[in-house]
């Protein structure tokens, strides 16, 4: 539900190199740390308790995060945690749609 006047940004949150896979979240913002890039907002073991702060809100993020790890290449993942106040707003926009835009 983006508004054409309103103004957008282009973030970086990863890097696939082509025969490599993911570049690591480490070295990703080592490397690309400098461009405009999504905020690292924690650096740590993803656990309940960090899932639980994303959601409540703790973070200050519009919609919520993009949790990733591994050592590079074809070990990496990655999971998105949306905030609760994103899917309260989903559910205002869309009723009984608003899964389908959630994680």
């Amino acid at each position: 539900m983006h508004v054409a006047a309103e103004p957008k940004e282009l973030r970086l949150f990863d890097v696939e190199a082509e025969g490599y896979g993911f570049v690591d979240p480490w070295r990703f913002v080592a490397d690309f740390g400098m461009l405009c890039s999504a905020r690292v907002v924690y650096q740590g073991k993803l656990t309940g308790k960090f899932v639980e702060d994303v959601r409540n809100g703790r973070y200050d993020v519009m919609e919520g995060v993009i949790a990733r790890g591994g050592s590079g290449g074809r070990d990496v993942w990655m999971c998105k945690i949306k905030t609760l106040a994103y899917m309260e707003r989903l559910r205002q926009a869309f009723a009984d749609r608003w899964e389908d835009f959630w994680e």
